[in-house]
């Protein structure tokens, strides 16, 4: 039988990081499964998976309307180069994971399947994703297994299916969350998100960055995607893991699934440095913002853009993401968003102006700071304050329900200056709010991405545990009791704004 033989190339990214570029080869060798996938494919896919990788982020033509079952159905489907365990071992040690050796490689394909937005209308819209499925899968039946992305931008480029140089920053996170799931012999799908495929089309507004509902939606019909593609390898459970903002997203899709998705059954949710604190954040901002010039804190000021724009652009309607902006600083807004993935700095905002009140209109600015920084009652009549503040505080909701009663496992690293500690005790008091089921894996020396790196064995055992009867995963370092100061308290949530 034909195999497809891998070859991995380790290329240098301009900002120091690696990124793994990957090409097929076809040889009649006779190596075992685990060791490269072969072209067959799994026997029950429903789909064929002969689409090519471009018409994935393409226009997909008129589609029926989104009843009940067509959410997540498969639009397109195209088979990408076999993962041999060796390869992904490889570029586990490329990207410095710790996990241990895979015992699976995987088949990869890319697919695009039917979703909705998160806007009043609820539109219909489409995600792209990477699916991976184990040639030695954990259990004869698996738990569905989606991988919420960290921050990447919110450009076309920088989808972390595409692997384009433009992410390189952040690629090596991508990998080392979902490559060591992977290689445990779990199925995964790893979900764009809606509005990077077809991107900037009639209809198609990019992605909202962290908008609970949009994101939300697109990650629980990734779940029922993975579902259509391979109905036989599945039990009835589902597992939600994600990092830094895909811990938001993940958050965010917990929350929701009871009403938008109650077929799809979330047995545990696992998240690393998850961003869960306040949405106003963005906008409170807008009061500190001669503490954080954009050339020095250019991650707070690009997440601000990103947010107020996507935002815009989705529930306001196309070209409304501007509305927040100085006109004089629109053109440059706007390619920023449609031309920058994650990776500071970032030169189209320090040309624009030295703080984040150089770039947003200061009627905008007038209108929202004050409440969202310090949670001030917005002006009577002030429906510009009236609508964002409701939506800064939308973006994080309550978790109730189911998701207040399943599994939550947080993981995160007393080194992490991305999220802060101050930051994430902010996390943690809202999780204690709505009395949720979660503990907590704390690792004093890890950071944003080391935690990751560190912990990937823990989460799946972790998984194992709650879907397959697994045994419980060795115990952390610490819990949330090491979340404390120099002095030895406990670490504040920081304000602004109010959590």
């Amino acid at each position: 039988m034909k195999k497809w033989v891998l070859a991995c190339l380790v290329l240098g990214s301009a900002a120091g990081a690696a990124m793994v570029a990957c090409s097929s080869s076809s040889s009649n060798g006779t190596s075992p499964a685990t060791d490269a996938g072969d072209d067959s494919g799994p026997p029950s896919l429903t789909v064929a998976c002969t689409d090519s990788d471009d018409s994935v982020y393409a226009d997909p033509g008129a589609l029926p309307a989104l009843d009940g079952p067509a959410h997540g159905a498969i639009v397109k489907c195209a088979s990408d180069p076999a993962l041999a365990r060796t390869d992904i071992q490889t570029q586990l040690q490329t990207v410095g994971s710790t996990s241990k050796a895979p015992t699976s490689g995987a088949k990869v394909y890319r697919v695009l399947y039917r979703t909705e937005r998160g806007d009043s209308a609820n539109s219909p819209g489409t995600s792209s994703a990477l699916v991976y499925l184990p040639d030695t899968p954990r259990a004869s039946q698996l738990p569905v297994i989606v991988a919420s992305h960290g921050s990447r931008g919110q450009a076309a480029a920088c989808a972390p299916s595409k692997n384009d140089p433009a992410a390189a920053d952040v690629e090596n996170d991508f990998l080392a969350q979902v490559l060591p799931i992977v290689g445990a012999g779990y199925a995964v799908v790893a979900p764009d998100l809606a509005g990077y495929a077809n991107y900037g089309a009639a209809g198609n507004p990019p992605s909202a960055y962290a908008d609970a509902q949009d994101v939300g939606k697109s990650t629980l019909d990734g779940a029922r995607a993975l579902r259509k593609l391979i109905p036989g390898l599945f039990n009835d459970k589902t597992i939600l893991v994600g990092h830094s903002q895909g811990g938001g997203t993940a958050l965010g899709a917990f929350a929701i699934a009871d009403a938008y998705a109650p077929d799809v059954k979330i047995a545990g949710t696992a998240v690393y440095a998850p961003l869960w604190f306040s949405q106003a954040t963005w906008a409170a901002l807008f009061a500190l913002a001669h503490s954080y010039p954009i050339a020095t804190s250019p991650t707070p000021n690009a997440v601000s853009v990103w947010y107020h724009y996507t935002h815009g652009e989705l529930l306001d309607g196309p070209g409304h993401g501007l509305d927040p902006f100085q006109p004089s600083k629109r053109d440059a807004i706007k390619a920023f968003v449609d031309g920058t993935c994650w990776g500071s700095p970032y030169p189209i905002l320090e040309d624009a102006g030295t703080y984040i009140t150089d770039l947003f209109d200061p009627a905008f600015v007038s209108s929202v700071s004050e409440s969202a920084a310090f949670g001030t009652p917005c002006a009577a009549g002030d429906d510009v304050c009236t609508k964002w503040v409701q939506r800064y505080s939308d973006d994080r909701p309550h978790l109730t329900g189911n998701a207040a009663t399943t599994p939550l496992l947080v993981l995160y690293g007393g080194e992490d200056t991305t999220i802060t500690p101050d930051r994430a005790a902010c996390v943690f008091d809202r999780l204690k709010s709505d009395g949720a089921n979660f503990s907590v894996c704390f690792e004093p020396s890890a950071d944003h991405g080391g935690i990751v790196r560190a912990r990937a064995d823990y989460v799946n055992d972790w998984i194992a545990n709650l879907t397959l009867g697994g045994a419980a995963p060795t115990a952390c370092t610490s819990d949330l009791s090491g979340l404390v100061d120099d002095a030895g308290a406990p670490v504040q949530c920081a304000t602004p704004p109010p959590n």
